[in-house]
């Protein structure tokens, strides 16, 4: 099977890149409406916005390159969801696998690519790396002489070739292959040559989301870190000032939780969504019941206005102003008691309706205090 065209041709580059990258260096030693809301909340679910199978491989080299295989695999997984027959990422799947020491599923797929005698010089290369691992040396060379037919005069392939000719006691051949590496001329660099994969918020943000799935929150706060980085993808970057938050949360760091969340906002509308912040806000307004029952009054203010800062889900917010309009009428701001009071109605009133008598109340309270001064 051939590859041609520019999108082959960019295929091809961006293989032979993550193949030789890694396998190389050892040479070389190295609010809006309702619809638009629903559409957000769909985005954050990550069910309606799914990314091309480029954006899929991009990402698993993206994991290739930080030697986190079982992720990179799981994303060439998602192109082959797409496109079982996909090239580019069969290959990418292989060598992430061989770098895992799958030996066997990796020549299962390899088998695949190079049937009929195919051309593929990358499923050649890696059989012969599979080979070479399991000392099956004369495997190992029938691959790599593939590969060389397929990309000649390249000296490192070469090298690699006449060391497996000379691990396996065929000295004639090995000096062969180093004495036509020696007189080979110099090609420009390969390297210099490949589109690579691109790094972008989006890689670093499921990076972060790696990390701390597995509670290595550290290196996921400066996994998102480096995705707000970059300026191209707002709900990427919106998404790593979020999860950055919710680790601050974790970590009792609650004004920066509240940074974080306001700067997510602010990039990029995430909406009403029930995140860990709503989690933290029913608990700050349940530490602030307790103090206002106990006449603290500016212990449970603080709780409630971090309550307000945090949640997202309306309800939540709503009963937030709604306490903190109960804390500035005792102590006698009915000014500020009933803005609170208004913004939680307007927030929510069909949940503080079994409040309303108390709310208008307060609000009457509050006008005829104004109104006398």
């Amino acid at each position: 099977m051939k590859i041609t065209g520019t999108k082959g041709i960019m295929s091809v580059c961006l293989l032979f890149f993550i193949i030789l990258l890694s396998s190389f260096s050892v040479l070389a030693n190295t609010d809006n409406n309702v619809q638009l809301e629903e559409l957000l909340q769909s985005i954050i679910e990550e069910k309606t916005i799914i990314p091309d199978a480029y954006t899929y491989i991009n990402v698993g080299n993206f994991f290739m390159n930080q030697e986190l295989y079982q992720p990179a695999q799981e994303e060439y997984r998602k192109v082959l969801e797409i496109d079982s027959s996909n090239t580019m990422a069969l290959v990418n799947l292989s060598y992430a696998l061989f770098k895992a020491e799958e030996y066997s599923q990796v020549l299962n797929i390899l088998d695949q690519l190079t049937a009929n005698d195919t051309a593929n010089a990358y499923a050649y290369y890696i059989k012969g790396l599979v080979y070479k691992e399991q000392r099956e040396l004369e495997k190992a060379i029938e691959q790599y002489e593939k590969v060389v037919e397929l990309i000649p005069n390249h000296q490192q392939l070469n090298a690699e070739l006449g060391q497996l000719y000379l691990d396996d006691h065929q000295l004639i051949k090995a000096n062969e292959r180093f004495v036509e590496m020696g007189y080979s001329q110099p090609r420009p660099r390969i390297m210099e040559k490949l589109i690579a994969y691109q790094v972008d918020a989006y890689c670093y943000l499921h990076l972060g989301n790696y990390y701390r799935n597995n509670n290595e929150l550290e290196k996921a706060q400066q996994a998102y870190q480096k995705a707000t980085q970059f300026e191209d993808d707002k709900r990427s970057i919106a998404l790593a000032y979020f999860y950055q938050g919710e680790i601050d949360l974790k970590n009792h760091q609650y004004d920066r939780a509240i940074i974080e969340k306001k700067l997510a906002q602010k990039i990029y509308p995430l909406g009403d969504h029930n995140f860990n912040f709503d989690t933290f806000a029913e608990a700050f307004i349940e530490i602030g019941d307790i103090y206002y029952h106990e006449g603290n009054l500016p212990e449970a203010f603080k709780h409630y206005e971090l309550a307000s800062n945090m949640a997202n889900a309306q309800d939540i917010l709503a009963q937030a102003h709604y306490k903190k309009g109960l804390t500035y009428y005792r102590n006698q701001d009915y000014e500020n008691a009933l803005r609170e009071a208004e913004t939680a109605l307007s927030l929510n009133p069909d949940y503080l309706s079994d409040r309303q008598r108390l709310i208008d109340l307060l609000i009457a309270n509050s006008w005829s205090k104004i109104t006398k001064k």
